[in-house]
């Protein structure tokens, strides 16, 4: 929360409850919280489809984990992709929505793999001797992930959809995670920790230049571009002590929260297509829950 806001939230509570609720409501951004399933299957790391019109997720309610999608209002949730191994969101889909980048241990190694949703083949494009997790896949037909390949602690790199003209994006101390790609395909924002354990919201090109940190201060996970690029939707735990959905301008500016479960850790924010809502994950492991925020019109 952006320390003005906070020490406002802090006066009002010297002033009395009806003060104090108001000055809570105004630091949070308007719109409408809603359950969109149950803890107890393990459900996380959802994203949109690029038409809006499917929410893909991990869930491990089948007794290992598998790709799964929703219809945005809760409704029809089916199993997308079913396979004898533990495949992982995040999901990342094509421009187009036919072919899916996902993480599977299915040769023994977590990797990256592309799955093509009309034939049911997989395309395996990371190092299997190395392990890797948590691909995106950009407007420009890049694919982005983070690996234990490349020396320092965790490291991100880029490969072409067949495979091709995998690249070290960042060798920095530490680790550098959880990459997602602005909509013009241009730009990564990532977590870094330059090996202290707090980690800190990164911005650099798709070749690794340009790095610079937009935050400084707690501990920032997932940043996820919001369609205009304009803005960020992110998990930080920053004044308290759970993790919570924050959304910030592209410059690290403008921090506000938006309405979420209370006492629990909520990561993985995702935005829809359209703007107008930001999915997350409430809860860890089996308790995870996914929860819809729809921002007011």
């Amino acid at each position: 929360m952006h320390r003005r806001k906070f020490l406002t939230t802090l006066s009002a509570l010297a002033l009395g409850p009806s003060l104090a609720r108001a000055a809570e409501d105004a630091a949070f951004l308007p719109g409408k919280l809603t359950q969109l399933t149950l803890p107890g299957g393990g459900d996380s790391r959802a994203t949109y489809m690029p038409d809006g019109k499917t929410v893909l997720f991990a869930s491990t309610r089948t007794g290992r984990s598998q790709i799964w999608s929703m219809d945005p209002d809760r409704g029809n949730a089916r199993r997308a992709h079913e396979s004898g191994a533990n495949d992982y969101g995040r999901v990342a889909p094509s421009l187009h929505c036919r072919r899916l980048c996902f993480s599977s241990d299915r040769d023994g190694q977590n990797a990256i793999y592309v799955l093509d949703s009309r034939t049911g083949a997989t395309t395996l494009v990371s190092d299997l001797a190395w392990w890797s997790f948590g691909p995106t896949w950009s407007s420009r037909d890049l694919i982005a992930y983070f690996s234990r390949k490349g020396g320092k602690g965790i490291n991100i790199w880029t490969v072409r959809p067949d495979g091709s003209d995998a690249r070290q994006v960042t060798d920095r101390p530490g680790e550098s995670r959880q990459p997602w790609w602005s909509p013009d395909g241009r730009t990564l924002a990532l977590s870094a920790d330059d090996s202290t354990g707090a980690f800190q919201v990164w911005l650099m090109g798709a070749d690794g230049s340009d790095a610079r940190a937009i935050t400084t201060r707690g501990n920032w996970q997932q940043p996820f571009w919001s369609p205009d690029g304009r803005q960020l939707a992110v998990s930080a735990k920053v004044d308290g002590s759970h993790f919570r959905i924050l959304v910030m301008g592209a410059d690290g500016g403008d921090v506000r929260p938006i309405r979420q479960p209370t006492g629990a850790d909520n990561v993985h924010p995702a935005w829809s297509p359209d703007s107008r809502s930001i999915v997350f994950t409430s809860g860890m492991g089996e308790a995870g829950a996914l929860w819809h925020f729809s921002f007011s019109a």
